[in-house]
């Protein structure tokens, strides 16, 4: 409710603080009070941290007339509050953060905390050894001043690959593919700093993150 309804639900003695009827709204009240309602308890709404495992074909927005937005599937207070931790391309899926808290989220993105990304990449070329070291010595991109930070390229197979990287460009991984002439058929982003997706959180679902994850940014 907005202030004002709360105000005059105060001042119908609707409330009560420990038992007792509060009717004035400038009441400093302790995180421990027992808030009741209408005989309903109320509980104290902190910051949200989420971690969501992003599907396919939705965007990281809280608005979009042409896509579904990844918002759709969630089931949270205040969700007009939440934005995502950086972006996930539409046709990107895995670990996506969603949070209130727009300092923790600053020092995830920020370019000075050079926070870690860890992407799978399926390719429609076979991969070499030579690819390696063109990612470890930094990739000039199409339209870039600068070539990218040094990044660690971890082949699993002739087509799937590791990648790691610690900047936040423009579909970054996908373009770094396409500067050494191959094509990324699906990518899907497994860690975040050290923080790995849930594999029990099938694509579309979330969950809140503990206080130890929360605390690993």
């Amino acid at each position: 409710m907005s202030r004002k309804e709360a105000t005059k639900a105060l001042q119908r003695a609707e409330v009560t603080i420990d038992g007792v009827v509060q009717k004035k709204a400038a009441l400093q009240v302790s995180s421990a009070a027992k808030v009741m309602w209408n005989d309903e308890q109320l509980e104290l709404i902190g910051p949200t941290y989420l971690m969501m495992h992003k599907p396919l074909d939705c965007v990281c927005a809280n608005h979009d007339s042409r896509h579904r937005t990844i918002f759709t599937y969630l089931d949270v207070p205040n969700i007009n509050k939440l934005h995502t931790v950086g972006r996930l391309d539409l046709d990107t899926t895995g670990l996506l953060l969603i949070t209130d808290d727009g300092q923790w989220s600053h020092r995830i993105t920020s370019p000075k905390q050079q926070c870690l990304k860890i992407y799978h990449a399926w390719l429609s070329e076979p991969l070499t050894e030579d690819n390696i070291s063109a990612f470890a010595a930094g990739l000039q991109l199409t339209g870039e001043d600068k070539p990218t930070a040094p990044a660690l390229l971890e082949i699993l197979n002739e087509r799937e690959a590791l990648v790691h990287v610690h900047e936040g460009r423009y579909h970054q991984v996908r373009r770094m593919f396409a500067a050494i002439g191959n094509n990324v058929e699906q990518l899907h982003r497994e860690q975040v700093g050290t923080l790995r997706l849930d594999t029990d959180l099938a694509p579309g679902e979330s969950r809140v993150l503990t206080a130890e994850e929360v605390a690993l940014f």
